[in-house]
């Protein structure tokens, strides 16, 4: 019988499982859930060492292969024998990460620092667990201690730029990123074929608000090259032009873009491509702006939105309406998207309660339309505009005014996605041809190459505009409504295509 001490029962909780395979003979400061065993054989000899880098051979076999029960149970044997195997905590944090254990992979991997303080992949790996627990400021700091060993090099400089933006720290992150710069001033995505059918320069402004690219230009056959919108940056125009064939302006937000958005056009000039959204035809976008380029429509409410500063709002707690838009009404903080910061204000008394839950100089005050369907239910559709095809995105359908696809319970409910699902695969089930002609006339008046809008249809049958800009999200990972697929794939496909006729007019050119 032995006797166990206060810190060996700490340190079996600490770390979850372990392989008890004899008598607690020692119990000393070992590694996160690691109690010393005695065993009827002492790993001492060469023999056992042979036996040890077979245990960790099957280890990480397992592990590819994703066995990953029995790679985390031999893993945990090595580390029994040997706490002070780093790799090996490293690899199993790696595998606690795969399955959401951030915390104990975190434990494991500060562990494994102690012992190989100048190990690089230790400290990624670590910062990628912060950063997956949303613990921002450490993972920061992770990667910053990766700088510390290889100042230039270029990932870990993307990261600690993002994170820094992140936090707040936009001065900090601007160096950053003309650090990263001067290092590599473009930033190449390969083609699915070499050699590439065409190239496209993407102007992306750190922290300015883009438009989401990653879906849209997977599998394509056209290389990508990021270019940072940085301001204190130089560019070799002549170079750049040499090696584009097309330019997409990513920066799409006015609010957040606003001092970047001249230098973008600056840059798409100067290189004399064709340009996808243009930036000068980005500034006019702001959703006020939008409001008012969009009024007069035929068969589509447009409500009305105003800029509107703190003080503005803060001065409109004992009248009636803000700026001239009346009570309900919907007011959020500019540059904000995705339904934060989003609220319905019913009167004076609610917004002052707004404003003392948020921060902001600015807001959009917009007035409250009435959607809601007949059923009572909410249905917000989203179409994208792709170079003059107008195609649909998502039906989402909610019991409350502020819809997000990913919000609904529509995973739970077959009408829902049967519903969906009738709609992408033809949108005239549900839009008329005045509706439908509604959308277009949205499209001449606002002239980008690409962008998005969700709107709704009251009981009257208008079309009621929310949004339109070019920041909205498209992306591929549906697992729970397959029948998405299609829609997804022909705004992908467009966005290809249309990338391919400007660049056949630069190469007749």
């Amino acid at each position: 019988m032995c006797v166990e001490c206060g810190f060996a029962r700490r340190a079996r909780c600490y770390g979850g499982h372990i392989l008890i395979r004899g008598p607690v003979v020692q119990c000393d400061v070992g590694a996160p859930g690691v109690v010393r065993f005695a065993s009827s054989r002492r790993r001492q000899s060469e023999s056992c060492w042979m036996d040890m880098e077979a245990l960790l051979s099957a280890a990480r076999t397992h592990h590819r292969e994703g066995r990953l029960d029995a790679a985390e149970m031999l893993y945990r044997e090595v580390i029994e024998a040997c706490p002070t195997h780093s790799a090996t905590c490293v690899n199993l944090a790696r595998l606690l990460m795969r399955r959401g254990g951030f915390e104990d992979a975190i434990r494991w991997l500060k562990w494994a620092a102690e012992y190989a303080p100048g190990d690089v992949e230790t400290y990624r790996f670590l910062g990628l667990a912060y950063a997956s627990s949303k613990q921002h400021a450490r993972a920061l700091d992770a990667f910053c201690k990766i700088l510390e060993h290889a100042p230039d090099d270029i990932a870990t400089l993307q990261i600690v730029a993002n994170l820094q933006q992140e936090l707040g720290l936009t001065d900090e992150a601007h160096d950053t990123f003309r650090r990263l710069h001067r290092l590599q001033p473009v930033f190449p995505i390969a083609a699915s074929r070499n050699p590439p059918d065409f190239r496209v320069l993407m102007l992306f402004a750190p922290g300015a608000g883009n438009t989401p690219f990653e879906f849209l230009i997977s599998g394509a056959s056209f290389e990508t090259m990021i270019l940072s919108v940085v301001s204190g940056t130089e560019h070799d125009f002549e170079r750049l032009g040499g090696m584009t064939d097309v330019v997409v302006n990513l920066v799409s937000d006015v609010d957040l873009g606003e001092t970047a958005l001249p230098n973008a056009a600056h840059i798409a000039e100067r290189i004399g491509r064709p340009v996808v959204n243009h930036p000068d035809r980005i500034v006019p976008t702001d959703r006020e702006s939008i409001a008012r380029r969009l009024d007069g429509i035929a068969g589509c409410i447009v409500p009305r939105v105003r800029r509107v500063s703190t003080d503005g709002l803060r001065a409109a707690r004992t009248a009636s309406s803000v700026a001239d838009v009346r009570f309900p009404c919907l007011v959020r903080p500019t540059g904000k998207h995705g339904g934060k910061d989003f609220y319905k204000v019913l009167d004076a008394q609610h917004l002052e309660g707004v404003l003392r839950h948020t921060d902001a100089p600015n807001y959009y005050v917009t007035q409250f339309v009435d959607y809601r369907s007949p059923d009572g239910y909410f249905r917000k559709y989203r179409f994208l505009f792709v170079d003059g095809e107008v195609l649909p995105y998502h039906l989402a359908i909610g019991n409350a005014w502020k819809v997000h696809h990913a919000t609904t319970d529509m995973a739970d409910h077959a009408w829902m996605r049967d519903e969906e699902r009738a709609f992408l695969a033809d949108p005239r089930h549900v839009f008329d041809d005045a509706q439908l002609g509604a959308l277009r006339e949205i499209q001449a008046r606002i002239g980008l190459d690409y962008f998005g809008v969700d709107c709704g249809i009251d009981r009257e049958g208008r079309v009621v505009v929310f949004e339109v800009n070019a920041s909205m999200l498209v992306h591929g990972q549906n697992a729970e409504f397959p029948y998405k697929h299609e829609a997804v794939e022909r705004i992908r496909l467009a966005f290809h295509a249309m990338l391919e006729r400007k660049a056949v007019r630069t190469r007749a050119a």
